[in-house]
């Protein structure tokens, strides 16, 4: 190899530009060579005595990672793009298919207890759509039981007995002459009356939401949604205090007057001056007289 040529400074001027042309592109070696019809092995050789072979090495891993991270990038841009139009689901209500689809994850949602913009985004599913499917369907406007829309191996099993054999589950029996009953939705809707008054049973004395929610057979999320939707606030249990009693018969006394009766009840007085409640309506004769009765017969 002729080393002279490395000393002739034009060569040098001409070769420099290229080579911070090189740098400033991001392009690889090869490919920068090949755009402006270079060869490889001349430029890595100039590249080599003008900037140091350790230079050039530090330089071509920059590249290298340089244009990994640009891949990245791309890549992340990419799966972006994808995740957000992945879910993007219609809400038109004429397609079946879409109805089972909103009736399933609005099923799950209430289920969860979770609330709608949570459920959305657990999910990766659009809390706009989610809420107005969940609106159809509690008006109403869309009745669709999203089970019979599975393929029948998805499909559960009515009962759960081990000792069924795999006729009777529906699966592999045989077709009957005798038209199968219509199926009963499994989804059960509330008008706005039973809906208010379901909410107001969560605040009757010792009766919590979770015996409410039981005893209708819907989740406890749902009551406290009902709440807020009619303006049925949960009212605060009343806390008790510790009272110590002396034998002063006046204090005893403005501690009794301080006791009010529950709602529906009223305070009858006693000739010994205890006080008890009855329910309103009743004859406090009669109620004296059961409860001296009951005292003397003890």
């Amino acid at each position: 190899m002729n080393l002279r040529r490395f000393e002739n400074k034009a060569r040098q001027s001409w070769w420099l530009t290229h080579i911070e042309a090189w740098r400033r592109s991001g392009l690889s070696r090869a490919k920068y060579c090949r755009q402006h019809g270079l060869t490889t092995a001349t430029f890595g050789r100039w590249l080599n005595d003008l900037a140091g072979k350790e230079a050039a090495r530090r330089h071509a891993e920059y590249q290298a990672e340089l244009r990994r991270q640009q891949h990245r990038e791309a890549e992340e841009k990419r799966r972006r793009r994808r995740s957000r139009f992945r879910f993007g689901v219609s809400t038109d209500a004429r397609s079946r298919a879409l109805q089972a689809f909103w009736a399933m994850h609005v099923e799950a949602m209430n289920w969860s207890g979770m609330s709608v913009r949570e459920y959305a985004a657990a999910l990766h599913l659009s809390p706009t759509s989610l809420r107005k499917w969940r609106d159809r369907l509690d008006d109403g406007e869309v009745d669709i039981d999203w089970r019979a829309h599975l393929h029948p191996s998805a499909r559960p099993v009515a009962g759960t007995s081990a000792n069924r054999t795999p006729s009777e589950t529906g699966l592999t029996a045989a077709p009957s002459d005798h038209p199968a009953s219509p199926r009963q939705p499994l989804r059960r809707f509330f008008t706005d009356e039973q809906k208010r008054a379901i909410a107001l049973e969560r605040n009757q004395p010792g009766v919590s939401v979770s015996q409410v929610a039981r005893k209708h057979g819907i989740v406890a999320g749902l009551l406290f949604r009902w709440g807020v939707q009619f303006g049925v606030a949960q009212t605060k249990r009343a806390k008790l205090a510790p009272v110590a009693l002396t034998d002063d018969a006046t204090a005893t006394l403005r501690l009794r007057d301080l006791v009010q009766p529950p709602d529906g009840m009223t305070a009858i007085d006693l000739p010994d001056g205890r006080r008890v409640f009855a329910p309103a309506g009743v004859d406090p004769h009669a109620v004296r007289g059961r409860v001296i009765g009951e005292g003397a017969a003890s």
